[in-house]
């Protein structure tokens, strides 16, 4: 099995292809050692980072902004098939189907033939999923303990699914399966009135299972200590917009990197005016610094290679030149740290 890390390079997975072809096609080429199927939110709302994980949800009602989940008491026959389903470990029950995830059947259908060491899928996580989605009240469902706990089972059986399918597609790969939690931005403010040991349970609780190694993004400041006492093997942040904040916890990352751990550096911007005006060799130096500054918190050197690189977030808000242009900055980055540019 291939070793991970020495910066190699992954992406976080929407882009504003609508041929998902196309879509894979830039993802072999760019990341051929971690290629990443792609989300296309614009080809179809369906694949949106909520409603592309929806399917064989009980209670949902969707939306155009997500959707609101009905109480078991008004469908007990959705949630009693779900539970049913979950209790029997039962995966089929939560595959993610062709109309909600072109791309990601595509790269199902394309991975074998280039036969990458790893492959990496992603979902959206379960604090995320739990304040998109409403009560009956229009309150989070995060707050309602009964909806917190099916959505973290919920998030946890398509995570599983979804490892299932790309070992399947790809036998020799290694699988990363990142969940996606934006909404952490929000913890500790007052949009998020939620215990931290909460949060940590739905966080452990959605990976729990999930073979492979298993990873979070988080595309905005957050309680860094939290996520880095999860358990997760990756953590990846976004360092183009963040890296001061994230390296104010020098100690913390250095303990989670002597467990194992691996930091994916967000130093790609997604933001169309960001990328517009970035060069490469600022991207580099931003990069290089940020190493430094944890060597000298006493993280060594064998410990700072235990690093991946992405864009800073998903592409999907880009147009198909932008995107484009955010890879090659990527591959650009990748080949320069492994001295390969």
């Amino acid at each position: 099995m291939a070793e991970l890390g020495g910066f190699e390079a992954t992406a976080i997975g929407s882009l504003p292809y609508r041929d998902p072809q196309r879509a894979c096609e830039l993802i072999f080429h760019c990341l051929p050692v971690i290629p990443h199927w792609p989300q296309l939110p614009v080809r179809d709302p369906k694949e949106g980072m909520v409603r592309q994980f929806l399917e064989g949800m009980p209670g949902v009602v969707e939306t155009e902004e997500g959707g609101f989940l009905r109480p078991p008491h008004e469908v007990p026959g959705e949630w009693e098939a779900f539970y049913e389903a979950w209790q029997e470990g039962r995966l089929e029950a939560f595959a993610i189907g062709q109309e909600r995830a072109a791309g990601l059947h595509t790269f199902l259908r394309l991975v074998g033939e280039i036969s990458p060491p790893f492959v990496k899928g992603q979902v959206t996580g379960p604090v995320t999923m739990g304040f998109s989605l409403k009560d009956s009240e229009g309150r989070a469902a995060f707050y309602d303990d009964e909806l917190r706990e099916m959505i973290v089972a919920h998030v946890c059986m398509k995570a599983r699914w979804q490892q299932r399918a790309l070992k399947g597609a790809a036998p020799e790969a290694e699988t990363i399966i990142f969940f996606d939690e934006p909404a952490l931005a929000g913890y500790g403010s007052v949009y998020m009135n939620v215990d931290r040991e909460a949060i940590l349970r739905a966080l452990r609780g959605a990976m729990e299972g999930v073979e492979g190694l298993r990873g979070v993004h988080v595309c905005a400041n957050t309680d860094w200590p939290l996520i880095l006492e999860v358990g997760y093997d990756i953590v990846n942040f976004d360092a183009y917009g963040y890296l001061e904040e994230f390296l104010l916890w020098g100690e913390e990352i250095k303990k989670f990197l002597s467990r194992g751990g691996l930091i994916a550096w967000g130093m790609v911007p997604t933001r169309a005016d960001d990328l517009g005006r970035v060069e490469p060799e600022e991207l580099l130096s931003a990069l290089k610094r940020g190493l430094r500054s944890l060597g000298e918190a006493g993280v060594g050197e064998e410990l700072l290679h235990r690093s991946l690189i992405t864009p800073s977030c998903g592409a999907g808000s880009l147009d198909e030149d932008q995107a484009a242009r955010a890879y090659r900055l990527l591959m650009h980055l990748r080949d320069s740290l492994r001295g390969e540019g």
